[in-house]
């Protein structure tokens, strides 16, 4: 049985069944076929997706190249522990560059200072 027809017998069935079920409610029946006909024509603009058309979206093989909730747990944890090792990282390094400037005012103070003391005892003569 090709797409069409199957499409076209499950139609009949679920019109048939419809319509049981409108005139159970007391519709009366040009009433109850008028909302089969609007249901019809909706269902007839193909957008509504069949089974089928859900099953020839995404093979088992796509589902699995999607990350799972756990793989993306893992990668959040590694992440953060990469994060916190960065961050010390920069602090360790923020301490040497402290150390290195301290460094280096003390070394250019003393050159100064030197200075100084060269200028003062001996252009002074």
């Amino acid at each position: 049985m090709d797409e069409g027809a199957f499409k076209s017998a499950n139609m009949v069935a679920m019109r048939t069944k419809s319509l049981e079920i409108l005139e159970k409610a007391q519709l009366p029946s040009a009433q109850a076929r008028a909302i089969l006909q609007v249901m019809e024509t909706e269902l007839a603009t193909d957008t509504l997706a069949t089974k089928a058309d859900l099953q020839a979206l995404a093979t088992k093989a796509d589902l699995e190249a999607f990350a799972t909730k756990i793989e993306l747990l893992t990668f959040k944890s590694d992440l953060e522990v990469k994060i916190a090792l960065m961050r010390a990282e920069i602090s360790a390094s923020e301490s040497r560059v402290i150390r290195w400037v301290v460094t280096s005012f003390l070394g250019q103070a003393a050159v100064i200072l030197g200075a100084l003391y060269f200028a003062v005892t001996h252009l002074r003569q």
